[in-house]
């Protein structure tokens, strides 16, 4: 599976709560029964988006060299990840439960270009939770909580993987690789009040992520129109003034929110 620089910053920055003054930083799989005084926190939420791509025909109806193109996807995914951290805080490098699922539906259309018919292709690719097997992986699901002062901070990485080594499709059409596969880049943080979990025995926080996650360079939003528009990243070759026919349009916009819930074993 191959990994982003975005997965190793989200390893850095649990890695630093993990550190911070009053926690544990050995990263621990807490597997057992849960003790009294054991933190229980889940991780969970929703997500999806879309992405489209249209490529005009270039050439007259006479002799037409490429066909009108519009490819459309859309996502759609959830999880729910559990995690049980020592008292003291600390990391839990595996879930004591996880579920997710999710799809990636996408069409493709060609109109009728020369000789060639026009014709209609979809592709669907559902997700799942990564297997056991995968728990040495950076962005296996893993949380640590760091206990400073007044506040208890809570860090949680995750992802979403392809159910099936390749997508079902019919038709020519092919799934194209979203440029924000967000569903594997899964990550939020938050900050609880201690006083508050100690009444209460249990806090919640929300989060949202859209436009642009949590770490530089990671967008989730973007479009390109241009006659030099990059499909494959929605951007548009700068100094290039590309085919002289129609500009192509691009864009994507992928968001996914959820909660951190803390709660005390008692």
């Amino acid at each position: 599976m191959s990994r982003t620089p975005v997965w190793i910053a989200a390893l850095a920055a649990l890695a630093a709560l993990a550190a911070a003054p009053g926690a544990q930083a050995a990263r621990v799989a807490r597997l057992g029964p849960a003790a009294r005084g054991d933190l229980l926190v889940s991780f969970s939420g929703a997500g999806g988006g879309s992405y489209r791509f249209h490529a005009p025909a270039v050439g007259g109806s006479a002799a037409c060299r490429v066909a009108d193109t519009t490819y459309a996807e859309t996502d759609s995914y959830h999880w729910s990840y559990r995690f049980l951290v020592a008292p003291g805080g600390g990391s839990s490098d595996a879930p004591v439960a996880l579920a997710a699922g999710g799809q990636l539906s996408a069409s493709e259309q060609l109109l009728q270009c020369a000789g060639t018919a026009a014709a209609t292709s979809t592709c669907t690719q559902t997700l799942r939770a990564p297997p056991a097997a995968d728990a040495g992986d950076l962005a296996y699901p893993g949380v640590t909580v760091a206990l400073e002062g007044p506040s208890i901070s809570v860090g949680a990485v995750g992802e979403l993987l392809p159910a099936t080594a390749q997508p079902f499709c019919s038709g020519v059409g092919v799934l194209l690789p979203n440029p924000a596969a967000a569903f594997a880049q899964l990550q939020a943080s938050v900050s609880i009040p201690r006083a508050g979990l100690a009444s209460t025995g249990a806090v919640m926080r929300h989060f949202r992520i859209a436009g642009s996650s949590l770490y530089a360079g990671v967008a989730l939003s973007g479009s390109c129109d241009s006659t030099a528009c990059d499909p494959a990243g929605c951007q548009t070759s700068a100094g290039d003034s590309g085919d002289p026919g129609p500009p192509s349009t691009c864009s994507f916009s992928e968001s996914y929110s959820g909660t951190i819930e803390v709660r005390v074993i008692r």
